[in-house]
């Protein structure tokens, strides 16, 4: 398996990988919105004999502290792994490839929205534990799902922010 950045040809492939692993066009959706806003920062794929079979995206991120001093960082998602090789560590790759980049381009932080118990390996943590919150849920309402990495290796030591996603990611698209 090969993980690489992603090539225009492969924008059908991706679709329909994406629709069959989160069964549904959502996900579709918000990755053509972002490649089409230019707001797909960081999009790899895992090609595996010629099958791309995994992809990851991530997109900019805005916070706003409570003093109004503004902070940018990444947001990751969506990730996606082909349903028939789901389970063999491609989407692990994928998300550990992303980040490794991502901190030499010297990002300073990363957000999510996704299940703590297998993102924590990757070091994530609840965002609302230091009083960071998605706008879209200020009264976390996700719980731990919202979810922050610094990616610069030293602790985040800015509170009481207020994460807003591109607005690609609220696309309405057919």
């Amino acid at each position: 398996m090969q993980i690489r950045a992603f090539d225009e040809d492969e924008t059908d492939g991706v679709r329909q990988l994406l629709d069959a692993a989160f069964d549904g066009v959502a996900e579709s959706r918000i990755v053509r919105a972002l490649r089409a806003a230019d707001a797909d920062t960081l999009e790899l794929v895992a090609e595996d004999h010629g099958r791309i079979v995994g992809e990851i995206m991530f997109a900019p991120v805005t916070g706003r502290t409570t003093s109004g001093t503004e902070l940018y960082g990444i947001g990751l998602g969506p990730v996606a792994v082909a349903p028939d090789v789901q389970k063999r560590g491609i989407g692990s790759a994928l998300i550990e490839h992303g980040l490794e980049y991502l901190k030499k381009l010297g990002v300073p932080f990363c957000v999510l929205l996704g299940d703590p118990a297998y993102y924590k390996r990757f070091g994530f943590t609840p965002a609302r534990d230091i009083n960071w919150f998605w706008e879209a849920d200020p009264e976390a309402t996700y719980g731990d799902a919202f979810q922050l990495l610094s990616l610069s290796g030293a602790p985040i030591d800015v509170t009481h922010v207020t994460i807003a996603y591109h607005a690609a990611f609220a696309a309405d698209e057919d």
